[in-house]
């Protein structure tokens, strides 16, 4: 493979399975189909890091027998955790294909509520870079990647651009898999149609369990009552993530928290995976001009696949890659890291 040749060469397209053609299927599917790795995560480590004197998060590892393996790092999306299944499937994927892995928890995700005071949005960086900084000092002689799925792509876009100019030398690349890059957009779409109400209640859902949690620990901060009450996302943000975070309200919250914003200062090569039926998060013109003015970006965009969703009718294979399954988005987030590293040796 030439230098470039990762920024340049085709992927397997995406076809659908006849089945899941339709983008609320397709999602519905994506996540709640189950990944049959037991074996795998049971052989998982915990590992605790500390971001402040405060907070506390947990990560799940499964390290490589070679000391310098290159190492890849996976956030989940909104409500989800190291045990969502596309973290699974993707890192069981990076495993066998040679890659040390480690999935994030951000903080109140995970059964973490009890380990930190604080919530968590969509431009919280300090979660990954506390892990960032671990893999720096632990692992020096390995390269690193990053992938994040809807919010944590979010979450990986600021906390990356914050490096500016100067990333660390030993992260290659990045790559998000249906990642809002405006939340205005995204959070407008799902407040439309009855599917829409019905993926909200569910995320509405779980910030309710996790706020009980937190009522329980912190009830001086949290008091029981605030996990009731909540129609929607502008509600609950508006409440408590925008002021945790210093916004006047949900709205302002959106508009300075989008990942299009930053998008362009992301300095290392990145792979967005984007399907354009995604149910709730378009890929408006605000998007693709960030896209356009962020020259590291490659837009792969597929025509089917929903929300995290990307279930296609056979493992695809090229002359470059063979799928290990049919998760076709999990598949090219390896195949794009493995080819990065393989161009430098």
């Amino acid at each position: 493979m030439t230098a470039g040749g990762m920024e340049t060469r085709s992927f397997a397209p995406f076809y659908p399975h006849p089945l899941l053609r339709d983008r609320h299927v397709m999602t519905i599917a994506g996540a709640k189909l189950p990944r049959p790795m037991k074996l795998f995560v049971e052989v998982g480590e915990d590992l605790w890091l500390d971001v402040d004197e405060e907070t506390r998060i947990r990560c799940e590892v499964h390290w490589q027998p070679r000391y310098d393996a290159p190492v890849m790092l996976l956030v989940h999306g909104l409500s989800g955790s190291s045990m969502s299944p596309y973290m699974i499937g993707t890192a069981q994927k990076a495993f066998e294909a040679g890659w040390s892995v480690v999935r994030l928890n951000m903080r109140n995700c995970g059964g973490t509520e009890l380990a930190t005071p604080t919530l968590y949005s969509a431009h919280l960086t300090e979660d990954l870079r506390t892990l960032i900084d671990w893999v720096l000092r632990t692992r020096a002689a390995s390269p690193i990647c990053i992938a994040g799925f809807s919010l944590g792509g979010s979450i990986l876009l600021h906390t990356v651009a914050e490096y500016g100019q100067q990333p660390p030398p030993q992260l290659r690349a990045v790559a998000t898999c249906s990642t809002p890059l405006n939340l205005v957009a995204s959070t407008a779409e799902l407040h439309t149609g009855v599917m829409n109400r019905f993926y909200m209640k569910l995320f509405l859902d779980g910030f309710v369990r996790s706020m009980r949690n937190k009522a329980q620990e912190y009830p001086e901060l949290y008091p029981y009552d605030a996990s009731r009450g909540y129609r929607d996302f502008y509600t609950f943000d508006s409440q408590w993530t925008a002021p945790a975070f210093g916004f006047k309200d949900a709205h302002e919250y959106y508009e300075k928290a989008s990942a299009c914003r930053v998008l362009p200062d992301v300095a290392v090569p990145g792979l967005l995976i984007h399907a354009e039926d995604d149910p709730f998060v378009p890929y408006n013109e605000k998007s693709m001009e960030a896209i356009k003015n962020s020259p590291r970006m490659r837009l792969l965009m597929t025509k089917y696949g929903g929300h995290n969703g990307f279930f296609a009718a056979t493992a695809a294979e090229t002359e470059y890659w063979q799928d290990l399954d049919r998760w076709w988005a999990e598949n090219r987030i390896v195949e794009y890291f493995t080819g990065i590293i393989a161009e430098e040796s």
